[in-house]
């Protein structure tokens, strides 16, 4: 089947394989799984706080950790609820997201473009493997919710319930690229 992909960080090429299957792991692991909040100095953020250094640097790794651990909950909240009520679905941390449609992409660029996230391709893939298609207004808010509400909300984006807004599809397995249709060249 034919899907498309805006390339945000590293350009691809035609031809190119990106591969899931084994322990690959995407850009969305490293990014949220790895990452870590820390002074000069390699002071966490927890230490940040019990020496109530508010100074701009202090409040940098407070914000970077904030930031980086909410998403990193959602991602294992998400991947948990996977796990135990649909084992059968791609994980989000061993996949491309992709769109079936020009639209969708369409409806990603303008999200991306939204908080300047700079778009470098879009390519079209192909894949045998098995996809499963979700709208990520369903995946757990980046919010003050409670880890019950949370799930609940992983749930709902599991179910495969669409609106429409920024529909994805998560593929795993072998990828091929087969064709450059925009370079920012």
């Amino acid at each position: 089947m034919k899907y498309y992909h805006l390339v945000t960080r590293i350009p691809m090429y035609e031809g190119q394989i990106i591969d899931f299957s084994g322990d690959n792991y995407n850009r969305l692991y490293d990014f949220w799984m790895k990452r870590e909040a820390r002074r000069n100095d390699g002071a966490d953020v927890f230490q940040v706080l019990n020496e109530n250094d508010y100074s701009d640097e202090g409040k940098l790794v407070i914000q970077d950790y904030v930031f980086n651990q909410s998403r990193a909950v959602r991602e294992t909240i998400t991947e948990l609820v996977r796990f135990t009520d649909f084992p059968e679905k791609p994980s989000r941390l061993k996949c491309l997201y992709v769109c079936k449609t020009m639209d969708e992409v369409y409806k990603w660029k303008e999200n991306f473009q939204s908080f300047n996230r700079k778009i470098l391709q879009i390519v079209e893939l192909t894949s045998d493997a098995e996809s499963f298609t979700g709208d990520a207004i369903f995946l757990p808010q980046i919010n003050g919710d409670s880890f019950e509400k949370k799930i609940a909300q992983a749930k709902e984006y599991w179910s495969g319930k669409t609106k429409g807004e920024l529909v994805e599809t998560l593929l795993g397995g072998k990828i091929r690229v087969e064709k450059i249709i925009w370079s920012i060249n």
